[in-house]
């Protein structure tokens, strides 16, 4: 055996190490973790927006959230990241998770009443990581 780096790992070494931590989940009796991605796209049917994540264990997780330079300050941040909580209570969350940098959204993240839980220090130019978390259950 030995360690294989990869910048680029296939598709199916990714999905062999999720399916494995998935079997451990299942081993420990928790439910199931369902990916999900929203899209906007043009008449020309590229993406200009989205998000991507997935549920577990009963919480939400918004892993990736952009919205394309020419169309922000537009509504569609804020559409997109309604959708992924509507998501998350319709499988039956019972709060949504994400991560965000000092240099990236965190006021808009707060405006849609998510609260700091952690912040992260350390990384280069004094960038800090925040972990926030907002309740579903309303």
């Amino acid at each position: 055996m030995t360690i294989i780096y990869r910048e680029n790992a296939l598709p199916e070494e990714i999905q062999a190490i999720r399916q494995g931590v998935l079997e451990e989940a299942t081993h420990a009796g928790m439910g199931d973790t369902i990916p999900f991605t929203l899209l906007i796209k043009d008449e020309k049917a590229q993406v200009l927006s989205g998000a991507t994540g997935h549920t577990m264990y009963n919480y939400l997780f918004v892993d990736w959230l952009w919205v394309h330079r020419s169309h922000r300050n537009k509504g569609w941040g804020s559409k997109l990241l309604c959708a992924a909580e509507n998501l998350g209570k319709e499988r039956k969350c019972n709060f949504s998770c994400l991560f965000t940098m000092s240099w990236e959204a965190l006021s808009f993240y707060q405006k849609h009443g998510y609260q700091i839980e952690y912040v992260r220090e350390g990384f280069e130019k004094d960038a800090k990581m925040y972990l926030l978390r907002k309740s579903l259950n309303s």
